[in-house]
């Protein structure tokens, strides 16, 4: 692949987040009260630490809300100093993933005051990065760049900016991983590589992924030199493991591969809504479920495709990774779509290199289900503007 200009992904990037904060400033005011903490979805039945009493937190009622309240906690408190970590549910789980609110708290040079919209603005700096990375490797491609503004609707990126979850900033470095195989760029790749498990534990298995593809290419030295892009991580992730206890993971896993999916497609959840809109919601959910089943398939179906190695690689391992998952993991599309966005996106990508669109077809089948999730927020915004 050819290196693409610059240009006009730069203007598609700023595009998407002149797109995306419009979106949020429409929701928060039509929804929320105009209250940008409503974006943290913290929790009313959860503990709330006093010392950020101040911001006036919006508060879901009767409910524990989602994980960017955790993360939030986290920007204000990324070292253990101010026993912030005894409000979060798993710490040692959220700390790892530290490079979005680290970065939010730089930005915020430690003021808390500034640390929330702080975190607005890293969690759309990644959009943009992410946006921009998509349209380089689209243009690349011999495509128009412009296709780039579909990273908007990976599931991740809808869900990070309804409810600040840190999996936008590893889907969007997955889109950079992706670009810099292709370029042939090892020196940003690194940093990448760098980045990646900060943001999430499963950036690791990008790492791995090319370290794995140069060591079979008979690359021994490179792929040792990349392996350690994994070091940063794993002293932060030994940092954490010093300062917080652990915590039990036995319900995430069933022994059976699939069994989990498999077990919610067969019982399907029941919603508290409507004939009409718990039809549709079941329904969808089907369709998403059966997206994700087709994204494992295809990822090991890729391998035996001209293409990419790391990237195939890639999307094997991140598929690995969930073949396992208990059935609880898979009963919102919230959940599963954001987490394995990389791996949809990914191989999204293969479209722009085979004439079919059928790698899309994944991604295509979960966006419905997170659309139908933002709903509720959409006819408010309707609403507000034209009644």
């Amino acid at each position: 692949m050819k290196p693409a200009t610059a240009r006009g992904p730069l203007i598609i990037g700023a595009l998407a987040v002149t797109l995306a904060l419009g979106w949020q400033a429409l929701a928060v005011r039509y929804n929320y009260g105009g209250n940008w903490t409503s974006f943290f979805c913290t929790g009313g039945d959860l503990r709330q630490p006093p010392s950020l009493a101040s911001e006036d937190l919006y508060s879901f009622p009767n409910s524990f809300g989602y994980d960017g309240q955790f993360y939030h906690y986290v920007a204000h408190d990324p070292l253990f100093r101010r026993g912030l970590d005894q409000y979060i549910d798993a710490p040692r789980l959220r700390y790892r993933r530290i490079l979005v609110p680290a970065l939010a708290s730089i930005a915020a040079l430690g003021h808390d005051a500034a640390i929330d919209p702080a975190l607005v603005g890293v969690n759309l700096l990644f959009l943009f990065a992410g946006v921009y990375w998509l349209s380089r490797y689209i243009a690349g491609s011999g495509h128009y760049a412009a296709w780039g503004l579909l990273f908007l609707l990976a599931p991740a990126v809808l869900v990070s900016l309804d409810r600040l979850t840190v999996d936008l900033a590893l889907t969007a470095l997955s889109m950079g991983f992706a670009l810099y195989v292709a370029e042939n760029q090892p020196r940003r790749l690194y940093a990448i590589l760098v980045l990646a498990p900060l943001a999430r534990e499963t950036g690791l298995l990008l790492t791995a992924a090319y370290s794995i593809s140069q060591f079979a290419g008979g690359r021994l030295k490179t792929a040792c030199l990349f392996a350690t892009s994994a070091l940063p991580a794993l002293a932060w992730y030994a940092f954490v493991q010093s300062q917080t206890s652990p915590y039990s993971v036995a319900s995430w896993f069933t022994l059976l591969p699939f069994g989990g999916l498999v077990d919610r497609m067969i019982h399907p959840m029941h919603y508290p809504f409507g004939t009409l809109i718990s039809g549709i919601a079941t329904g969808l959910d089907e369709v998403a479920l059966a997206g994700m089943l087709m994204a494992f398939v295809l990822a090991f179906w890729l391998l035996k495709a001209q293409w990419l190695r790391p990237l195939q690689i890639a999307i094997a391992l991140i598929a690995l990774s969930g073949l396992n998952l208990g059935k609880p993991f898979w009963e919102e599309a919230y959940a599963f779509g954001r987490v394995f966005s990389p791996l949809l996106a990914i191989l999204a990508l293969r479209s722009c290199s085979a004439p079919s669109w059928v790698p899309i077809l994944p991604l295509a089948m979960i966006v419905p289900r997170i659309g139908l999730q933002l709903g509720g927020q959409i006819v408010k915004v309707a609403r507000g503007l034209f009644m």
